[in-house]
């Protein structure tokens, strides 16, 4: 299965457009939030996700917990996690809820890491970043026993940052 995970494009339908153009196999596109565009203009391109801190997408729960390929997904905005300060709170979260990777918005920082054995990614932001990485979002591949994450330059279609993980992967 192949999925894609954007955040923080407010109201950059350009970016958003172009993604979707690019990726037209792709089988689900969520957002991470504050896209600054309504429930009904996401649902009309195929999109569905969570709120953002910016009170667009209302109908949208904060945060959604999902199982694609046998691998648990959790999808956040992350303003309600403090992920500009820490990402602790996630990671407890995910520990809690036995996710196995954490996908979170809010920073406009793109990343991939691990805590605790819990893959935090943030596919930056499609329309302005806050980092050396340009503006970006994740594509996301799940095969038996393996889920490749990579972070795109949302220009350029280049990889940015990319993992690969062997699953399943429990934690003791």
């Amino acid at each position: 299965m192949k999925f894609l995970v954007f955040s923080d494009n407010h109201r950059n339908r350009e970016y958003l457009q172009e993604m979707l153009k690019n990726h037209k196999n792709i089988e689900v596109v969520i957002s991470l939030g504050d896209s600054e565009m309504s429930e009904a203009e996401l649902t009309a391109l195929g999109v569905f996700g969570v709120r953002g801190n910016y009170p667009f997408e209302l109908r949208f729960p904060y945060e959604l917990n999902l199982e694609f390929g046998g691998v648990r997904f959790l999808f956040v905005h992350g303003h309600l996690y403090n992920v500009k300060n820490t990402l602790s709170n996630l990671v407890d979260k995910a520990i809690a809820l036995d996710v196995d990777i954490v996908f979170y918005g809010h920073t406009h920082v793109a990343k991939i890491s691990d805590h605790e054995g819990v893959i935090l990614v943030n596919p930056g932001a499609l329309s302005s970043s806050r980092s050396a990485y340009p503006p970006s979002y994740a594509l996301i591949e799940t095969k038996e026993q393996e889920v490749v994450i990579k972070i795109i330059d949302s220009r350029s279609e280049s990889t940015i940052l990319e993992k690969s993980i062997n699953y399943p992967k429990r934690r003791s």
